[in-house]
């Protein structure tokens, strides 16, 4: 998803987004999952994405791909287990609730953020009016 294809911040902001949305998709995943006989529950590895959109956002803008950014899709890994059900289920259901609130909260500040930085390029296409 790429509004501005030379706005480095707005793709940034786009991307967490992104991310979020993801996070969530695989939270809700173990949830659903937590009765599962053997299910390990799973989670999104992104240091590697932070990383790259790091340095993507030092690059000097005519150098910066955020198309590149936006084709990397984040890993999903087995989360290192806290709790083994003696079904071997490694799914906590309380570390999950309190992940899918982070990444709701974490969600609705990136749109806060985005609608800002919308707001602002906005307000400079009007010339501040």
């Amino acid at each position: 998803m790429s509004l501005f294809s030379t706005d480095g911040i707005t793709n940034l902001l786009q991307s967490f987004l992104d991310v979020q949305a993801r996070r969530s998709e695989v939270i809700a995943g173990n949830v659903a999952n937590a009765d599962t006989p053997g299910y390990t529950a799973k989670e999104i590895d992104f240091n590697e994405y932070l990383q790259e959109a790091a340095r993507q956002s030092k690059l000097p803008q005519a150098r910066q791909n955020w198309q590149n950014l936006s084709s990397f899709t984040p890993a999903i890994t087995e989360q290192t287990p806290t709790v083994i059900g003696l079904d071997g289920n490694t799914v906590d259901a309380g570390r999950e609730m309190a992940d899918l609130a982070q990444t709701g909260s974490n969600f609705n500040f990136g749109a806060k953020m985005l609608q800002s930085r919308l707001r602002l390029l906005r307000s400079a296409i009007r010339e501040g009016r």
